[in-house]
């Protein structure tokens, strides 16, 4: 198949996986934001997980599924399209969360009752007074599904990004690789123009809250079970055997020790970047994807003028600044979204380290967290862009499942899984014992 029949085939279905993201994101923002306390706590954890779960985690967990299924390719990618859909869903949901409708429940409400609008009436209605939230929650779920590699490459899927990334893996000149790139490079600047200019029509969104969680909780709680619980469970099973060997000889260490480090690094510099408001022109690169995003980075330090820096941690490190850079973004405006609170302000005029925890520093922490993971788990760019002797851990586990599943690697694998978890539990911890030595 051809890239450009591999690159037709992957936008039908990162634009089948975009409208359903669409329609289900509506109802998940109105009904999670009508939560409070640790209901919503819970429920944002349990949406946010799918999409933190890494995706080596999920195809290495359902390998032996995905392998009976090959056989029947519309099986095969109709799973592949679903566990996408659900990793995503949760990207659709914090933009319509940003980007609520401009018009009040009280307006909508007004005009099925006084207009008696026709069906197709009501739906125009609702398309144009919907602000650009779907647009956005659709462009976002668009775009990284059609960039999506990870996923697909041990799941044997065919897509432009697994055809380019095995031909520059290969040893194809760079020069070559982004001439095959051109096509979805260009599907994909056409989408973030659009985007673009549904931006400058739309006008100030103002929150509109439906209450009743029992349908959000069904569905999230469905979702954290099939991509996250039930792959880890299946891992876990797998590997125990496998926990005495690799305590015995663990081989990991180094690689282990590498992700933590650009993770970190690139985590700081993103959020620090996306924290001072800066434009959100500047997290448009990061939309193109990993694949997309390492291979212009690799075409930069093929320059004379930055070439010495090649191999060295700064290529990685800059390809991830930029692919978390979007996620930053809108984490950043959550937070300001949270700056409103009178609470805070109190807390700021008591002086109370406890009531500062739990409303300025934890929150920041839970950001921090999220990009952390997702510098931490990433393995297009950390594939093509890591330096000699800082291979990342996921660099590495990839290449073995591809050997089929032992004991063994499942063990190694739920222990990298776990290292960050670890990392930021004992954040965490220490945080609260801070926040506990005052007593106010």
């Amino acid at each position: 198949m051809s890239i450009a029949a591999q690159t037709a085939s992957a936008l039908v279905r990162a634009a089948i996986i975009g409208g359903v993201a669409v329609v289900i994101s509506g109802g998940l923002a109105g009904r999670l934001g009508g939560l409070r306390g640790r209901a919503k706590s819970i429920a944002w954890a349990l949406l946010l997980a799918p999409f933190l779960t890494p995706s080596l985690l999920i195809s290495y967990a359902y390998s032996k599924l995905v392998i009976a299924l090959v056989a029947s390719p519309w099986s095969h990618q109709a799973l592949y399209a679903a566990v996408l859909l659900l990793k995503l869903v949760p990207v659709a949901v914090i933009a319509r969360t940003l980007l609520p409708s401009p018009l009040s429940a009280e307006a909508r409400h007004a005009f099925r009752t006084l207009a008696a609008p026709s069906f197709s009436t009501r739906i125009r209605f609702d398309m144009r007074g919907s602000g650009p939230g779907p647009w956005f929650a659709g462009g976002l779920v668009f775009l990284i599904a059609f960039a999506d590699f990870e996923l697909a490459s041990l799941w044997s899927i065919k897509s432009w990004t697994v055809a380019i990334f095995d031909a520059q893996t290969g040893g194809m000149h760079w020069r070559e690789s982004l001439r095959l790139a051109a096509l979805p490079l260009a599907i994909q600047v056409a989408v973030l123009a659009f985007l673009a200019t549904r931006t400058r029509r739309s006008g100030v969104a103002s929150s509109r809250i439906r209450t009743g969680g029992n349908t959000a909780f069904c569905y999230i709680g469905v979702a954290a079970i099939v991509v996250t619980a039930l792959p880890l469970a299946l891992l876990a099973v797998q590997a125990v055997a496998g926990f005495r060997v690799i305590a015995a000889t663990f081989v990991l260490t180094h690689e282990i020790v590498a992700s933590v480090l650009f993770a970190f690094a690139s985590a700081v510099i993103a959020g620090g970047w996306a924290f001072r408001r800066t434009l959100a022109a500047t997290a448009l690169p990061g939309l193109l994807g990993s694949l997309v995003v390492a291979l212009l980075v690799l075409a930069i330090f093929q320059t004379p003028l930055v070439r010495p820096a090649y191999d060295t941690p700064l290529p990685l490190l800059l390809a991830l600044v930029i692919i978390l850079l979007p996620m930053a973004l809108l984490l950043g405006a959550l937070l300001r979204m949270r700056q409103m609170s009178p609470m805070r302000h109190i807390a700021r005029q008591l002086g109370s380290r406890k009531l500062a925890w739990a409303l300025d520093w934890q929150p920041r922490l839970a950001a921090f967290g999220l990009l952390f993971c997702w510098a931490y788990f990433d393995f297009t760019a950390a594939s093509i862009l890591a330096p000699v002797g800082m291979t990342p851990v996921f660099v590495r586990l990839h290449n073995l499942a591809h050997y089929g599943q032992t004991a063994v690697l499942s063990a190694m694998m739920l222990a990298a899984f776990l290292v960050p978890v670890v990392l930021l539990l004992l954040t965490v911890a220490a945080g609260r014992i801070y926040a506990r030595r005052d007593g106010r």
